[in-house]
């Protein structure tokens, strides 16, 4: 079993984080009970101490013990297994927002691009089981790739590449979405298979028509 909690400067790091986001979690609902709308347009900026000390501290912290204790890592994507190391590479300062989230995701919450394959014990004390996804990767929203501290593919959602998806404008990533969402698994399967390179098995998926939406 992998026990985070034994870690005395990362378990000292994440009662901190804690303690930020109850105070943070405090003002927002003072501010609520003054201006409702106010506090809603706030809501970034007055958490703004808690996401940084999370990005910051207590991430670079967890990448400090995770790269010492060098896990194995199961990716979901293409399942394989990979040394953490492998997966963030050794220089937290080369990592992308994205995986500075998830590297403190793995001590503390659920990532669904990566976990552990042993059994884990969180910050939190809950333990968490080990191995294999249950589910693959939802046809259609892939999760990156990384290798070594850097993206070798950014994932997908709604059928299209994110980095297509964010140059589109917001009617056409509605008009991509509500055509993805028309397709069956098997449609979506295909699509996928000749635009992107999967190798789904269409006989595997049903052809059914999802509900009208």
């Amino acid at each position: 079993m992998i026990d985070v909690t034994q870690y005395e400067k990362l378990l000292k790091v994440y009662k901190q984080s804690q303690k930020l986001e109850r105070e943070c979690e405090k003002k927002v609902n003072k501010e609520k009970r003054i201006d409702f709308d106010k506090a809603m347009q706030d809501y970034d900026k007055i958490y703004e101490p808690y996401t940084i000390y999370q990005d910051t501290i207590f991430a670079k912290t967890a990448f400090e013990v995770l790269t010492h204790l060098n896990p194995i890592l199961v990716e979901h994507r293409t399942g394989k297994k990979l040394k953490f190391s492998e997966v963030f590479g050794e220089d937290f300062e080369k990592l992308t927002e994205d995986m500075v989230i998830h590297v403190y995701k793995l001590v503390n919450e659920l990532s669904v691009n990566y976990k552990f394959k042993e059994e884990t014990k969180r910050l939190d004390g809950k333990i968490i089981k080990g191995g294999d996804y249950e589910k693959p990767c939802q046809l259609g929203f892939e999760t990156p790739i990384w290798r070594n501290g850097e993206e070798i593919e950014r994932g997908y959602e709604f059928g299209a590449p994110l980095d297509v998806r964010s140059k589109m404008t917001p009617e056409q990533r509605r008009q991509s979405r509500l055509a993805f969402q028309a397709m069956s698994d098997r449609e979506r399967a295909e699509y996928m298979n000749n635009n992107y390179g999967m190798k789904y098995k269409l006989k595997d998926y049903s052809n059914n028509k999802p509900r009208a939406i």
